[in-house]
């Protein structure tokens, strides 16, 4: 493994807030159960993993106004049960620090070799 790419796992470990070997097994695990499925990708938005430290752990009530259609909506999307799962999930989303553009440039051309073509033929329906 060069440098590069050893940082580079430093850096996504980091940014998940996991040891290297957790990322690691964790990456390891996702790509085996992609495999066990035949390789098919979600449809639905991947939800990332929220990290809560016990010590700063802190729970307020908030009373919220939205529009039910607003909520129906975050909820189908992530797959969520009720409409309490799906505010928790909006604000956990919005807490999350995006990635830099430097960050996002740095990853072109990292690890996808894929046939885009042939995927976009997983999904249509063949006459035999």
């Amino acid at each position: 493994m060069s440098d590069a790419d050893l940082e580079e796992v430093r850096d996504a470990a980091r940014r998940n807030s996991v040891t290297v070997s957790a990322w690691v097994r964790r990456t390891l695990r996702a790509a085996a159960e992609l495999e066990r499925r035949g390789g098919r990708a979600e449809v639905r938005e991947a939800r990332p993993e929220y990290v809560i430290k016990p010590e700063f752990l802190r729970y307020v009530t908030v009373k919220v106004r939205l529009m039910e259609e607003d909520l129906e909506a975050v909820r189908r999307r992530y797959g969520l049960r009720t409409w309490e799962g799906a505010v928790k999930e909006a604000v956990c989303r919005q807490a999350i620090v995006p990635m830099t553009k430097e960050e996002a440039l740095a990853m072109r051309g990292k690890g996808w070799s894929g046939d885009l073509e042939e995927i976009r033929d997983l999904g249509r329906v063949r006459d035999w």
